[in-house]
């Protein structure tokens, strides 16, 4: 007859993870271990899975977790405790040998996994630990929240949803790999409606938009037109706004909203 006994952890979301600061601080429990979580607490991530059953083997690996494997032999038990790595679930036979691998691999420019990135996104400081494959579109709204970034392309580079400002100018986010924007300055539409409200307001009574799925990348290239050409043509707005797609067909408004405020 076997009995097992279950902790039921508490648990930890991936982005909260990728914010945190290193791996525990501090000594563990039997069978447990913590990270430290992005508000400075101390968060148990481990589950323990004891057994008791002559001859059984009993196995518990999850991204996180600590593994417990209980051998009972006729006259003897060995208890073997692992430490899992939860970006790679590399096992460890102690939480110091985790915590060098982390730091090595995942933190401090390792190539085996993420990397940490700094930019600013609406004026905010972002420090941001990512995969090299991910692109600025997936990193701006997964990991550091402005959902205004859409994908009507589906990554292709050809609707002009996912634009956002880049060091002055328009750029298409899903295009861009976020390891390659160290140091640089994004506006989103969110950050337009702080720096040029009166552009949201031109939009809105020129009835710009009807789904408005298309809407904030419009108007982060408009805005980027209005910072460099404070009085543009219509020729030049269309110009500009030229690689937005709007399925909708309101592209005349778009042209009446930015002379508004022109």
């Amino acid at each position: 007859m076997s009995e097992e006994t279950k902790k039921t952890p508490r648990t930890v979301s991936r982005r909260e993870f990728l914010r945190d600061a290193g791996i525990v601080v501090g000594g563990t429990a039997v069978s447990s271990a913590f990270f430290l979580s992005a508000c400075g607490k101390e968060v148990e991530v481990t589950k323990t899975v004891t057994t008791t059953a002559p001859g059984s083997t009993v196995t518990t690996t999850a991204p996180g977790t600590t593994s417990t494997i209980t051998k009972t032999a006729a006259d003897n038990t060995v208890t073997v405790t692992k430490y899992t790595c939860p970006v790679c679930n590399q096992e460890f036979d102690s939480l110091e040998a985790l915590k060098a691998h982390y730091d090595s691999a995942h933190v401090n420019g390792g190539t085996a996994g993420q990397k940490t990135i700094n930019f600013f996104v609406n004026g905010e400081a972002c420090n941001v630990q990512i995969d090299p494959q991910e692109t600025l579109h997936e990193v701006i709204r997964n990991k550091v929240g402005y959902l205004s970034l859409k994908e009507m392309c589906t990554g292709y580079g050809a609707c002009g949803s996912c634009s956002i400002i880049m060091d002055g100018r328009p750029v298409l986010s899903c295009m861009i790999l976020a390891i390659e924007c160290e140091g640089k300055v994004l506006e989103t539409a969110e950050g337009v409606a702080l720096s040029k409200p009166e552009l949201i307001e031109a939009y809105v009574d020129n009835h710009c938009m009807q789904c408005g799925y298309c809407t904030p990348g419009f108007l982060v290239t408009a805005k980027a037109l209005l910072d460099h050409k404070s009085n543009p043509t219509d020729a030049e707005i269309k110009e500009a706004l030229a690689g937005n797609i709007c399925r909708c067909g309101s592209y005349p408004q778009h042209v009446l909203a930015v002379k508004d405020i022109s």
